[in-house]
């Protein structure tokens, strides 16, 4: 009897479901070929990566090579094998540090970090990448010395800015043969341009605006072809340092340092603040640009033209007029040669002053516009805005969004200001208006872009600061020989006869108040001068005058004495004014016996007082302005928190014990604070610390008149604080 077979019919079915099982083996190994993965170890570093600063985007149950944010080179081990090759985190508004973990990565070539608001330094250990690309910028933090990035030798691409990075540039840039873009603007750089950069004749763009750079101007560098921008830095007058703003691709405006302001052989562009060339005191009083398009007439106001294409490193002075504008950057990675740095309307605007809003002048990075010669005063300073880019549609051009910050002679006035968003929509206008003055007959409207909104919507090279248009009226009576006819107008005699006797009554009455007015300020007068005062006096129109009338919105400070208001005097200090209580029993006698004792104190860790004013019932004490307030703001309030480094809180911790020993056991007036607190500390531009108010609880309103000898204990803010005991 033969062997046992299986009948036909299974072993049939048998051998199909072998080829099935066979067949998903083999397409199972052809779907791995086609989806290479990951190496493993670089896999690890990403996921300790994202832990660390929070990526949530990659996907590592699949192939995280497949994110947008990253690029893969997939052409390992018979392309089944992936590297990492580049990294894109812009615009994630992290919160951690740079992680050294990068360095990790062995292939990667490109690291863009643009926008991303890390803190701290770069790591010591990314001196070991060898990266074509590196681009951080707005980093958070205190500072740091310039990273090591010497073995980077083919770099192409290198932005670090405004990345608080201190110290000197280092040499070795110059070896750097492949470096086409260097961007190191807007930190703390200190010393000379590099000799080495003279080897840099390849690189196409160099941006190192807005440091402290001193030194000559190297030569090379004015004879160069391509783009350089050196301009608000500190360099001196070399033997053969350039006297003439150049208007080409090299940009000097307000590169010279203050020192060099005396100078009369250079022009005013290249010195700070841009002062005015004008020797004839012929000064302007107005301004009104049309910014990127030709003249136009609004409401019979004539706006300037503004059409100059350009705008990479470039410095513009308007001919026979009184403005300029500067302008920073170039548009990267949108593959166009010439850019184009004046943005024109996507459809007809069908608005009001339709004519200031069709075209605008744009900007990459920084934009200034200059009011050069004019008198000085209050101005009404209003800035017409409209997206006239993006769209109101549900196109992909309605995607894009536009954030930019406004400064107005060096104060923040708008921050990411959208310009679509404050308009409710596109292809709508928005004017802004603000009050500034003009200490020294230049204003400074300045335009920056700190990496915020998109950068590719509608397509590359529309974001950054657009600005349609710029409006500054005085708000001040323009002086008389301004406004005098050139020729005479004959008064009749009528009119002669009439207004003689009206004329001399008007002039008898307005002597007369004013010596009833000096009668008043005689008898402060008399009582400061008698104490041979170290402090000087205001009248109440300086002080009015400052603090715009004792406008709200300066005011930075209210208690149980009264208020402060932030103000600036006319020579352009800026001071800081209490304004006591009109309720005070004290007479006015009293009040400057107690000012004549705290004006004896005078110490680098004390707030110091320049003068008070006694005019009708006002008791204003003028002290120095403190830019970053009180300690317990900067310590304890989110919206102004400062990151204090310990070398910073040993310099606050000393300089408090300084200012205490100075008051009890140093000054002539031997004085016990008691009431020593984080809010009574100011902190002045330098985070240098200064004891506020130490000689004013006789002037508290609850009717005590002897010396307190405890703590008042009334909760005010920063200069606000008043209660400390006196003791002989």
């Amino acid at each position: 009897m033969g062997a046992w077979r299986l009948p036909c019919g299974w072993r049939l079915l048998f051998s199909m479901c072998f080829i099935g099982l066979l067949a998903e083996v083999v397409h199972g190994a052809g779907a791995d070929a086609l989806h290479p993965r990951l190496f493993p170890a670089e896999a690890r570093t990403l996921r300790r990566i994202a832990a660390k600063i929070g990526v949530a985007h990659w996907n590592f149950s699949v192939n995280p090579c497949d994110s947008e944010s990253m690029k893969c080179d997939c052409s390992f081990y018979n392309n089944t094998t992936c590297h990492v090759t580049g990294i894109f985190l812009k615009e994630m508004n992290f919160t951690s540090q740079l992680p050294p973990d990068f360095a990790d990565l062995p292939c990667l070539l490109q690291l863009d970090l643009s926008r991303s608001l890390f803190h701290g330094a770069v790591p010591d250990k990314w001196a070991q990448m060898r990266l074509q690309g590196l681009r951080i910028s707005d980093l958070r933090g205190s500072g740091s010395a310039f990273p090591d990035l010497s073995a980077m030798q083919s770099m192409k691409t290198l932005v670090l800015r405004n990345c608080s990075i201190s110290g000197s540039i280092p040499s070795y840039f110059g070896d750097m043969k492949n470096l086409k873009h260097l961007d190191l603007s807007f930190n703390k750089l200190t010393g000379k341009i590099p000799d080495s950069f003279a080897k840099m004749g390849s690189v196409d763009y160099i941006y190192l605006t807005g440091n402290s750079l001193t030194g000559n101007i190297p030569e090379w560098l004015l004879r160069r072809n391509n783009i350089a921008d050196i301009s608000f830095n500190n360099f001196t007058m070399g033997s053969s340092g350039p006297t003439q703003c150049l208007q080409g691709g090299i940009n000097l405006v307000e590169s010279y340092s203050p020192e060099m302001i005396s100078l009369n052989n250079i022009n005013p562009c290249l010195k700070k603040n841009f002062p005015c060339a004008a020797s004839n005191g012929q000064y302007r009083s107005s301004l009104h640009i049309n910014c990127g398009d030709k003249e136009a007439i609004v409401n019979g106001v004539k706006y300037e033209t503004d059409t100059v294409p350009k705008g990479a490193s470039v410095l513009y002075v308007n001919p026979g007029s009184n403005w300029a504008f500067s302008s920073t950057g170039n548009f990267m990675d949108n593959n166009i040669n010439d850019d184009s740095y004046i943005a024109t309307s996507t459809s007809k605007l069908t608005i009001p002053s339709s004519q200031l809003y069709a075209r605008a002048r744009l900007s990459p990075l920084s934009l200034t516009y200059y009011g050069l010669c004019m008198h000085n005063g209050s101005y009404t300073v209003k800035l017409h805005f409209a997206e006239i880019v993006f769209t109101n549609d549900s196109t992909y051009c309605s995607l894009g969004k536009r954030k930019f910050n406004v400064f107005i002679q060096g104060k923040m006035v708008l921050e990411d200001f959208d310009i679509e968003q404050s308009a409710a929509g596109s292809g709508k206008p928005i004017m802004k208006t603000f009050t500034t003055y003009v200490t020294n007959h230049t204003l400074e409207i300045h335009f920056y872009w700190a990496g915020r909104g998109t950068t590719g919507i509608p397509y590359r090279g529309f974001y950054g600061p657009l600005i349609s248009a710029i409006s500054v009226v005085p708000n001040f009576q323009i002086p008389l020989a301004a406004k005098l006819p050139q020729t005479g107008s004959r008064i009749s005699s009528k009119a002669l006869l009439i207004g003689t006797p009206i004329l001399a009554i008007c002039i008898a009455f307005v002597v007369g108040l004013y010596w009833i007015k000096q009668r008043r300020k005689s008898s402060m007068h008399q009582d400061l001068g008698a104490l041979d005062l170290q402090i000087g006096s205001f009248t109440l129109r300086q002080i009015k005058a400052a603090t715009r009338n004792f406008d709200p919105a300066n005011k930075i400070g209210e208690g149980g004495f009264g208020s402060v208001y932030k103000g600036l005097l006319s020579d352009g200090t800026i001071i800081a004014v209490k304004q006591l209580s009109s309720k005070s029993k004290q007479g006015n006698r009293e009040f400057v016996n107690e000012i004549g004792m705290i004006s004896a104190l005078q110490h680098p860790n004390l707030v110091r007082l320049y003068g008070c004013c006694t005019e009708g019932n006002q008791l204003l004490l003028v002290y120095e302005y403190m830019e970053h307030n009180c300690l317990a703001r900067a310590l304890f309030v989110e919206q102004y928190r400062l990151r204090l480094d310990w070398p910073t809180r040993h310099k606050i911790c000393l300089g408090i014990a300084r200012g205490i020993a100075y008051l009890h056991e140093e000054s002539a007036i031997r004085i016990v604070h008691r009431d020593i607190k984080a809010s009574n500390i100011l902190l002045d531009k330098d985070l240098d610390a200064k004891i506020s108010d130490f000689g004013l609880a006789k002037l508290n309103e609850d009717g005590h008149t002897h010396i307190s000898t405890k703590v008042a204990g009334t909760m005010l803010v920063s200069y606000m604080r008043g209660e400390l005991s006196w003791s002989w």
